[in-house]
């Protein structure tokens, strides 16, 4: 059976345009590139990035120091990681603001769990199902239930924020084993094992995205659920499965945070929900246009922070962290939309 494409969405479905079409097994429009389609603009945000980091090397002397680019470049590993996790259920047409509070709260489960004797080997399997069940709630809730994602997720997001509280007794708690430390900062080729950590699941999501059928069920399940169900696609098990590894992920991220670190700041989750979906979303305007993917979500992370610390080197403010961030994300939300209209007119 066969299918002709519907509308697209920021979640990345598939386009109307004559030629592409859509089969319960492959879900692969043709004639699609490596990177897939979209022509050259797809390339716009990281000419946009190359050009921003030579205007900061020829006028900022700072950013001609190897320290400066190498420390721009690890400081958003973390950061990073959550915005790979973030496009799994985006991909899917749901929302999981709850990433950052999972990732704090298995790094205070395990750090409490080793404090009080319990080895390393045994602390971090119960951060990861703590990460599990954080995921399948979410999933039985949105899936099953059919309650909003988003909704959902800020309530797990919200219980996970006191759960990290409890455990740690509203208090920060250093104390990281020397083996997780090392596991994380250690360094290779120059570069801490944080970053190449990020690089691989960029890499292994790109993969899954474009080269396997789950990344096409992914992506069809997003745009058109109906239409995927139609095509024999088992949309509740890819969309459940989908919010049950992005906890698994991101309780993973959880112990790199720790180790990374060297301790736990049980108000730190807030921190982290804005700038994983700025970056995200942002991301959809490249690499593969109107679509959440690996690749541009690298790019739109270094642009964010190429333009941040270049902006804090010439004497901006704390603040504008945040400022740049928010105006990102609205400008990332509406260039998606756009990108998903433009796609449907052709």
């Amino acid at each position: 059976m066969t299918l002709k494409s519907d509308t697209p969405t920021p979640s990345g479905a598939p386009d109307r345009r004559a030629g592409t079409r859509l089969s319960a097994e492959g879900l692969i429009p043709s004639g699609r590139s490596l990177f897939g389609s979209g022509g050259p603009q797809r390339f716009a945000l990281l000419g946009i990035l190359a050009i921003i980091l030579v205007l900061c090397l020829v006028f900022i002397p700072e950013f001609r120091s190897w320290r400066l680019i190498a420390s721009m470049i690890n400081s958003q590993s973390i950061i990073l990681l959550l915005a790979l996790v973030a496009t799994i259920v985006l991909r899917t047409g749901g929302f999981d603001l709850s990433i950052s509070q999972t990732m704090v709260g298995s790094a205070a489960l395990t750090i409490v769990l080793v404090k009080s004797g319990v080895p390393l080997a045994a602390a971090v399997p119960l951060a990861v199902l703590l990460g599990a069940a954080v995921g399948a709630l979410n999933g039985f809730l949105v899936v099953k239930i059919g309650v909003d994602s988003f909704v959902t997720t800020l309530g797990s997001y919200s219980a996970l924020a006191g759960f990290a509280y409890l455990v740690t007794d509203s208090s920060i708690v250093a104390g990281v084993p020397d083996e997780l430390v090392n596991a994380v900062r250690s360094e290779v080729l120059g570069i801490p094992l944080v970053t190449w950590y990020a690089w691989i699941l960029a890499l292994l999501l790109w993969f899954v995205y474009q080269r396997t059928p789950l990344g096409r069920y992914m992506l069809f399940v997003g745009g058109n659920p109906d239409a995927a169900r139609l095509a024999g696609i088992r949309v509740q098990a890819v969309r459940f499965g989908a919010y049950l590894a992005s906890g698994i992920l991101s309780s993973l991220v959880g112990l790199i945070f720790l180790g990374y670190f060297g301790a736990v700041d049980p108000g730190t989750g807030g921190q982290y929900m804005l700038q994983p979906l700025a970056a995200a979303f942002l991301g959809t305007t490249a690499i593969v246009i109107g679509r959440f993917n690996s690749l541009g979500t690298v790019v739109a992370l270094y642009l964010l922070i190429v333009g941040i610390t270049g902006l804090q080197v010439l004497g901006a403010q704390t603040w504008v962290t945040n400022v740049f961030y928010g105006l990102a994300l609205m400008i990332a939300v509406a260039a998606s939309k756009l990108a998903g209209r433009k796609k449907a007119l052709r």
